[in-house]
C-alpha cells in the first residue's frame, strides 16, 4: 500500500502553489521574494515599485484576511459574513442572506411541483385524489423522469403538502402533454 501524502490529498493544488504551501505550513521560512534590482515586469525606463514597509508575519496574514473577506463581500452583496480565526485555520465564509419568507404555492393541477421536505426540495409529480368513503382529497406524489415513474408513489396529506414553487421548466418533462 502507498503511503498518502500532503500532495496526494490535496490534489494537483498544493503543486501549483508552493509558495502558498510554504508560507501557511512553514510559518517560520519567509516567502521568497524576487531578487532586488529592476523589477521582473518593469522596462528601461518604467518607475521604480515602492517596497512596502517591513511587516510582521501577522500584520501581513490580517491584511490577506482583510482582502479575501473584502472580495466575499463584493462577490455576495447583502449576505453575511463569517470570519473565524484559531491558532492553526482561518475560516472566512459568507451566506447568502433569504430575503423572506416565501409564500406558500397553491395545487394548480397535475404537473411537477418542488416540496419543502425539510432540508430537502426535491421535485415531485403531484395529482390530487379524492377518497373513495370519505369527503376530501389527498395527494399522490412520483418521482418520475421523461415520463416513466422512478419510485413507488406515495401519498401525501392535504394538511402536509407545503410546494415551494410549480416547476414549468423540469427537465424530466416530456415534449407532450401526456404525463398520466
Amino acid at each position: 500500500m502507498t503511503e498518502m501524502t500532503r500532495r496526494a490529498m490535496l490534489g494537483v493544488g498544493a503543486a501549483a502553489m508552493p509558495l502558498i504551501a510554504t508560507t501557511v505550513y512553514k510559518a517560520a521560512v519567509p516567502p521568497m521574494l524576487p531578487p532586488s534590482g529592476i523589477p521582473p515586469l518593469a522596462g528601461a525606463g518604467a518607475a521604480e515599485l515602492a517596497q512596502p514597509a517591513a511587516q510582521t508575519l501577522q500584520e501581513r496574514l490580517d491584511a490577506a484576511i482583510a482582502v479575501a473577506a473584502d472580495c466575499l463581500r463584493e462577490m455576495n452583496a447583502g449576505g453575511e459574513l463569517l470570519v473565524e480565526r484559531s491558532d492553526g485555520w482561518i475560516f472566512i465564509g459568507a451566506r447568502k442572506r433569504q430575503l423572506e419568507e416565501s409564500k406558500p404555492v397553491n395545487w394548480s393541477g397535475p404537473d411537477f411541483y418542488e416540496l419543502e421536505q425539510g432540508k430537502k426540495r426535491p421535485v415531485y409529480w403531484i395529482e390530487r385524489v379524492d377518497y373513495k368513503s370519505k369527503p376530501g382529497h389527498y395527494y399522490r406524489a412520483v418521482s418520475r423522469w421523461k415520463g416513466r415513474d422512478e419510485c413507488k408513489p406515495f401519498c401525501i396529506k392535504a394538511d402536509n403538502l407545503r410546494i415551494v414553487r410549480k416547476c414549468t421548466d423540469f427537465a424530466g418533462r416530456l415534449d407532450s402533454d401526456l404525463q398520466a
